[in-house]
């Protein structure tokens, strides 16, 4: 019948369709030879494939055996065969089933066999009949019981595959359905019932480590059980959940002390702290006690995360102060020079998810947005890829608007982790263990932060102490450059760290950064004018519904790395104005390009909605207010001057061209207002009735009313 083979290295194989080590499917001469075909013929037509007479008869030998190769045949052989040997179906789809099917026979002959391979120990029978707790017919229940934790323990990976199971989930499901199906017979009895097969395997795990005694109930011989009630319960609850944080000694006191009084039974401090530590109590008045993040970290579960695939795929960045001690020339109060110690350095990594490896860093006084643009520029300059997912926590330097755009920029998938929980950063780890692997080695070390437990995680003081004396008379400890160097060839030592070590501590294995350097299908490296595209971002504008920015009469306002700027888009090179650009496009809204490759950038970029090109903005120039200010400033007066003079012909340009535009619509008999001359305003009449109208306004509102012509005319005949 049609079969997969594996084709030996050292057979001799005639084949187009496989190669020696690889699984082909293959059909007998004596097969191909009952659908028909003569053997007499097969011969001569092997015999000339192999010489390259004919291609349709691809074949390896194993030893005097051969075997014809199914998808290099011709189709009417394929055709013959399917019908004659396959029943009418694909070959390939035909062996499946047969290989199926006789898995499935297997694996149902061993699923029958499961509940005889239950071995009943006597020793354990006599055991149980020595505690006098149980009845003959519990004791043979319990050594059932034991039986069944016996064989789940001793199916591994290497047992489930030599019975034909997959893995070792396959044959713990059955087991678990054989071993419940007998508890709900009355076959095997348990301390408590079980009811899943996760608690089947925690059974199975607490009789490696205890024997019997975990298939025997807590409630034999245990008088404290009797006594705890409802009313008990709650004082003990209300007691361990306070946060003074009593101690389990001090509560057995407070609670017997009032509990005669309360027609409450006494209880002893160590049945008090058996009851309270009960994981369904413990977990309840542990968060009060403790506070939520110490009860997040020790009792919630935690999600089981498989490890990331390949480097890229997830970068995680955090920053920490450098652990380092240092020392730095400052001035006392009297002027000296005087060395002093310090460790006030922040470092601040970019580490990839996938191999451990840091992959680019910054250093500075605190952490910033600079700082995290710096460490993502210096890991793209240095390795010229990009993830596909990046976390950060919530810290004001990664949310800020610049980083969370270069960030939207490089990433597909981005999102700060859940504040306060350092197991949802991965770089937390690097950190953690970077500290203790290489900066440790460090004679400046200051040890791990406030929060470590270790002795070995923290430094030796009198080393310190020996480092830090006589700073004027010694070099022992680094200055601010030689530290900088210190950390990053600690950075190195980490990132060359091999995947093991031998029994004599030899790294093995490739580095982190090997791993983190190799190529993969789908990874390419941006050239030159990716990378600095990749720094020019978008500054979203969050309280416009499209992210755009107005052009108003200072410019364009935005804020960069924590400090607000003002951009214009000025006359000419020498212009500290926006005249020409404001008179167009005053009230506009544009979206904001900005270069973050420089610390402050002195342009940005204005596109409209559609992302085209308008013009480059520049930082708008401040003038001096006064004259003394003016002297270090040479040329200052002459861009002031300048700059008023086009303030008064801005006015005069704009009344000048509503002067032409009236001219042109009076031309063409067009009269604004359908008034006589006094329109609703001083663009629809000429410029002498307006005056005019304006003269004697201002008389009126400053007492002095004109008199029209005609009383003119009367008070002359009359001799007034």
């Amino acid at each position: 019948m049609p079969q997969y083979r594996n084709i030996p290295f050292n057979s001799a194989c005639h084949s187009t369709v496989a190669e020696p080590g690889g699984r082909v499917l293959c059909v007998g001469v004596p097969e191909l030879a009952e659908c028909g075909v003569s053997e007499k013929y097969l011969w001569k037509s092997l015999s000339q494939h192999r010489t390259g007479l004919v291609y349709c008869w691809p074949h390896h030998k194993e030893g005097r055996e051969v075997f014809v190769h199914y998808d290099g045949m011709g189709d009417k052989y394929k055709a013959l065969v399917n019908k004659v040997l396959c029943e009418d179906t694909d070959a390939h789809l035909w062996v499946q089933n047969m290989e199926a099917a006789a898995l499935n026979k297997k694996l149902s002959a061993v699923k029958r066999s499961l509940s005889g391979m239950v071995e009943v120990s006597a020793a354990d029978m006599s055991e149980l009949t020595q505690m006098q707790f149980f009845v003959p017919s519990d004791v043979q229940r319990i050594a059932r019981a034991a039986g069944w934790m016996r064989l789940w323990r001793r199916m591994d990976v290497k047992t489930a595959r030599k019975y034909g199971f997959t893995s070792v989930r396959e044959i713990q499901e059955e087991l678990f359905k054989q071993c419940l199906n007998e508890q709900i017979k009355g076959f095997v009895k348990f301390a408590k019932p079980i009811n899943s097969e996760r608690t089947l395997d925690r059974k199975a795990r607490e009789y490696g480590k205890e024997g019997l005694s975990c298939l025997v109930g807590g409630y034999f011989g245990n008088v404290n059980r009797e006594k705890m009630n409802t009313q008990t319960h709650a004082i003990l609850m209300q007691l361990a959940s306070d946060p003074v944080k009593y101690s389990f000694e001090d509560i057995g006191m407070y609670y017997n002390e009032q509990a005669e009084e309360l027609g409450l039974p006494k209880m002893t401090v160590s049945a008090i702290k058996q009851h309270l530590n009960t994981p369904k109590h413990k977990k309840v008045w542990y968060y009060m006690r403790h506070g939520k993040l110490v009860g997040d970290l020790d009792i919630q579960p935690m999600i089981d995360r498989e490890p990331v695939s390949k480097p890229d795929l997830l970068w995680s960045l955090d920053g920490t102060t450098m652990q380092l001690y240092y020392r730095r020339l400052e001035k006392d109060k009297r002027g000296n020079d005087k060395w002093v110690v310090k460790s006030d350095l922040y470092a601040y990594f970019v580490t990839d998810a996938c191999t451990g490896a840091i992959i680019g860093h910054s250093v500075a006084f605190s952490e910033s947005s600079s700082m995290v643009i710096e460490a993502l520029r210096n890991t793209v300059n240095t390795w010229g890829y990009i993830p596909y997912q990046m976390n950060y926590d919530n810290g004001s330097a990664n949310i800020e608007t610049t980083v969370k755009a270069l960030v939207d920029n490089m990433t597909r998938v981005n999102f700060p982790c859940s504040p306060y929980s350092g197991r949802s950063k991965t770089v937390e780890s690097v950190i953690g263990h970077f500290q203790q692997r290489e900066l440790r080695k460090l004679k400046n070390f200051k040890g791990g932060n406030i929060t470590t437990k270790s002795h070995n995680s923290t430094a030796n003081p009198e080393l310190l102490k020996e480092l830090a004396k006589d700073l004027q008379f010694t070099d022992k400890l680094p200055t601010e450059e030689q530290v900088l160097c210190e950390f990053r060839e600690a950075v190195e030592a980490w990132n060359k760290r091999g995947e093991g070590r031998d029994a004599y501590g030899t790294f093995i294995g490739k580095s982190k950064i090997e791993r983190y350097a190799e190529s993969y299908e789908g990874r390419v490296k941006l050239n030159a004018f990716e990378k600095m595209s990749l720094f020019v971002v978008e500054l979203k504008n969050r309280t416009h519904p499209f992210g755009e920015y107005e052009y108003r009469q200072k410019g364009i306002e935005i804020s960069i790395r924590g400090e607000k700027m003002k951009f214009i888009v000025p006359d000419c090179d020498s212009s500290a104005m926006d005249f020409e650009f404001n008179r167009e496009h005053l009230g506009d809204t544009f979206r904001v390009f900005v270069n973050l490759t420089t610390n402050r950038p002195e342009w940005v970029e204005l596109r409209d909605r559609n992302g085209k090109f308008v013009a480059d903005a520049y930082e708008k120039e401040k003038l001096a207010s006064c004259v003394a200010d003016m002297k270090d400033k040479p040329g200052e007066m002459g861009k002031v001057q300048y700059a008023i003079g086009l303030q008064k012909d801005y006015y005069e340009d704009a009344r000048t061209e509503m002067e032409r535009q009236r001219e042109i619509a009076q031309q063409a008999g067009f009269r604004a207002t359908g008034t006589d001359g006094y329109g609703f305003s001083w663009q629809d009449t000429p410029k002498v009735l307006e005056n005019a109208r304006n003269n004697r306004l201002e008389d009126k509102r400053n007492g002095f009313v004109q008199k029209s012509d005609e009383e003119v005319e009367i008070e002359g005949l009359m001799g007034m």
